[in-house]
């Protein structure tokens, strides 16, 4: 169980979903945070814990090590402005 996550089967969710909130997951076990550190408390915290979780899946996509330092230069850079 994860803390912060809401539970259920994955089998309820789409599988892109499903994916997400399992990456997430992990995410946030490895940093050592609960999966709600992703976002702020607020009505829109499941939207972007997904957001967040899809950031993640498309990042591990990136074979080119040059482009996952490009990708997370930007993402620095947003973050910071």
């Amino acid at each position: 169980m994860t803390p912060g996550y809401p539970q259920g089967p994955a089998s309820a969710l789409l599988p892109e979903a499903a994916r997400a909130r399992d990456n997430l997951a992990r995410l946030a076990n490895v940093l050592g945070v609960p999966v709600s550190a992703f976002s702020p408390a607020t009505d829109g915290q499941e939207e972007a814990i997904l957001q967040a979780a899809d950031l993640v899946t498309v990042f591990a996509a990136i074979e080119n090590p040059a482009a996952r330092r490009t990708c997370l230069a930007f993402v620095r850079a947003m973050a910071s402005s």
